[in-house]
């Protein structure tokens, strides 16, 4: 009965612990991919000037690179508790097909979960034939409340990972046990997949670049196990999988994240070329998708054409990202004609699917060369409550800013651009603020407390040769630089702090971030994490 008892009250437990957590729980922090730290107070300029931010530690994974991807975003989960009482865990995926975690605040293993499969094929710069995707876990990011599909549905304590088989396994957060739900084949195999996202018990993965086949976004509806009343005994009922998926016949979902729910569930994603049976050909359009069966609900197609892609190479991209606006759910896009746009979540383009809430200036001239101008990653979007909830908007971008660059100093290379959205007769507009320092290749920021986190991941910003060929891994490696984390003003962009040369590698993902502390993965298998000391 004593165990029964325990088994029963570490599920309540973690349940509890999570429905409060500030958990990061994949690529841009939450479903709605808006990387907003919300009510984080461990970081603050205060902690700034009095010189109290710095490396907490770094820890060197024994995972192996395959071509440009080694680990994957990191993830926090912020109170679980397991075989080693209450912890804070960090988890990566990494590119030889394993899952790691470690002890958030201490920097110390916590597990490894290796799966029995190897990369195949010979990694290119674009395809690596290994593990690429972003991990994701159910979280709490968006606070008490809950955010998609109807509120707060309890989590389950399950890590997901897609290995380069194209199997989607899911590994038990307390102790990386990848045995304990049985994997299913859940995209091709050799497939480069982005971010996962995950909403009411459904996770989804985009595969991108065509490298084993066609690109499209796959669902898998879990089915959890009926657990037994104690620990140690077998499974009343075992846990299921069913699959769908949606082909673009084109390119896949653009930018790291694939795709934004929203705060009905309602999936959101822009496909840069393609075409489908309801919005026709694709020019980096934005598709509402049902959650369940992945049909076209609405869409949304800018007016202006954009290049067209070519085979083989990358194209720039960004995730949309939610948010409200007067109750209601609006995205941002940006498209690689330079502009930003604001759809209105239950009618992205209007009777026409071509007009949206708000169109920006150019913000980034587009890409003439491949020399990788355009708006990338995910964007940071917050409400700034203290001051008339003003909805301030980042976005990254590479090359040089539309507008001039101001008071931060010149930005060739790239940078942060910062907008408030302002309601003029009735509707919402793009009102410009400031453009950052300059970045090299910067990933999507992050925003936490007055701070502007920006990583500038120092991989080379271009796409191909001058003649369109392809680069080698080895000419992209030589070409990067190492890393730099930067803490700025979120009003001014003004520069706080820097991690100067700390970093000795590039990043190739989206930057982690949870209760006061940054995580930067790098190319060379290190997750640094950057904060202020504090007893946990």
């Amino acid at each position: 009965m004593r165990r029964k008892f325990l088994w029963s009250a570490c599920i309540a437990v973690t349940a509890c612990a999570s429905l409060w957590a500030a958990d990061w729980p994949s690529v841009g922090g939450n479903p709605q991919r808006d990387g907003w730290a919300r009510n984080d107070k461990y970081l603050s300029k205060d902690n700034i000037t009095k010189g109290q931010v710095k490396l907490l530690y770094k820890f060197k994974f024994p995972n192996t690179a395959v071509g440009l991807d080694a680990l994957s975003t990191p993830i926090d989960l912020t109170n679980l508790i397991g075989w080693a009482g209450f912890k804070e865990l960090l988890f990566v995926g990494g590119s030889s097909n394993a899952l790691y975690s470690i002890d958030s605040d201490l920097g110390e293993k916590y597990f490894e979960t290796k799966f029995d499969v190897k990369p195949s094929g010979t990694p290119s710069a674009l395809c690596s034939g290994g593990q690429t995707a972003s991990v994701v876990m159910p979280g709490n990011s968006m606070g008490r409340r809950g955010f998609g599909g109807g509120g707060f549905q309890r989590p389950q304590p399950y890590v997901w990972a897609v290995s380069s088989d194209g199997m989607l396994r899911a590994a038990r957060q307390q102790d990386g046990d990848a045995k304990y739900i049985a994997p299913v084949q859940f995209v091709p195999a050799g497939s480069k997949v982005s971010g996962l996202n995950t909403n009411n018990n459904v996770i989804y993965a985009s595969t991108v670049d065509g490298c084993a086949g066609p690109n499209g976004l796959y669902a898998a509806t879990l089915t959890p196990p009926v657990l037994p009343d104690m620990p140690d005994k077998p499974l009343v009922k075992p846990a299921e999988y069913a699959v769908t998926s949606f082909m673009t016949n084109g390119s896949g979902f653009s930018g790291p994240g694939g795709v934004t729910i929203g705060s009905k569930g309602m999936l959101y994603g822009m496909i840069a070329e393609g075409k489908g049976d309801v919005a026709g050909e694709y020019n980096d359009t934005v598709v509402a998708l049902d959650p369940k069966t992945l049909e076209v609900k609405d869409y949304f197609t800018p007016s202006s054409k954009a290049p067209a892609l070519k085979k083989g190479i990358a194209a720039p991209g960004v995730t949309p990202a939610l948010f409200q606006w007067k109750g209601k759910d609006v995205l941002v896009a940006g498209g690689r004609d330079g502009k930003l746009y604001l759809l209105d979540g239950d009618s992205l383009g209007g009777s026409d699917h071509k007009t949206p809430l708000a169109v920006s200036d150019v913000v980034v001239a587009p890409d003439t060369d491949f020399g990788g101008n355009g708006i990338y990653g995910t964007f940071a979007t917050w409400e700034d409550e203290a001051n008339g909830n003003a909805r301030w908007l980042y976005a990254s971008i590479r090359g040089a800013a539309a507008a001039k660059t101001g008071a931060n100093g010149p930005a060739p290379t790239g940078s942060i651009v910062a907008f408030k959205i302002e309601e003029k007769d009735g509707k919402p507009t793009f009102v410009q603020q400031w453009v950052s320092r300059d970045l090299i290749s910067p990933a999507g920021p992050v925003i936490s407390n007055g701070l502007l986190l920006a990583l500038s991941t120092g991989e080379s910003p271009r796409l191909a040769k001058k003649d369109g060929s392809a680069y080698s891994v080895a000419e992209v490696e030589k070409a990067s630089k190492p890393a730099t984390l930067y803490m700025l003003d979120v009003a001014t962009g003004k520069q706080l702090w820097s991690s100067g040369t700390q970093i000795t590698s590039f990043s190739h993902v989206e930057l982690g971030y949870a209760n006061g502390r940054a995580y930067v993965s790098t190319h060379d298998n290190t997750v640094y994490a950057f904060g202020v000391p504090t007893e946990r």
